[in-house]
């Protein structure tokens, strides 16, 4: 009968592995079941998914190891090591150079490395040290504008009241200058380490 036929035709369809509902298989092996943490049908070795946090970064190195710093220095001695060579050049430029056998390196602001080079060259020629001598001789090497003019040769003699100081000021310049000297070789040794390693690797 047809009516028969057309239940033959949907149940043989339904069997058949190409049908519409020979598809049902795939959909349930699909279902996740939350309870179980794997989907349903799905190999018992599966890994489950790991839902714990990150380790947290190490902090970043200190500042205190960085090598980009301002080198240790005291403009404000530099200043006054300067202002006393000036109220006594003979026995200031004696003084500096028993500290400092490099002369003007000791400092660290440019500026007062060429006062105190040009203080010394007048020394050594026998004459005068003032801010006017001193400041023609800057004049004549044009940097005098460089150094700040002849205002800031005269705030340098203004900046101390007597030349008993010096010892003081040259103290504490020397220190800075030690402590530059040192970060200075231990860069340079650290560089020649990073070379050998990169030879040898």
């Amino acid at each position: 009968m047809p009516g028969e036929q057309r239940r033959r035709s949907f149940s043989a369809g339904a069997l058949h592995p190409t049908g519409r509902l020979g598809l049902l298989p795939r959909v349930i092996d699909s279902v996740h079941d939350p309870a179980a943490g794997t989907p349903v049908g799905a190999p018992a070795d599966t890994p489950a998914p790991d839902l714990k946090r990150p380790r947290r970064q190490k902090p970043a190195r200190s500042d205190h190891l960085r090598l980009d710093r301002i080198p240790p220095h005291s403009i404000e001695a530099e200043k006054g090591v300067l202002g006393c060579v000036l109220l006594s050049p003979r026995e200031g430029v004696g003084a500096c150079f028993e500290q400092f056998a490099r002369g003007e390196e000791f400092f660290y602001d440019p500026r007062h490395q060429t006062i105190f080079a040009t203080i010394v060259e007048l020394c050594d020629q026998q004459a005068a040290v003032d801010p006017v001598t001193l400041g023609t001789r800057l004049q004549d090497k044009g940097v005098l504008e460089t150094v700040g003019g002849y205002a800031y040769l005269n705030a340098l003699l203004d900046a101390v009241p007597s030349a008993a100081n010096l010892s003081y000021y040259l103290a504490i310049v020397r220190e800075k200058y030690l402590l530059r000297r040192l970060i200075s070789t231990c860069t340079r040794l650290a560089g020649e380490a990073y070379e050998e390693t990169a030879s040898v690797g």
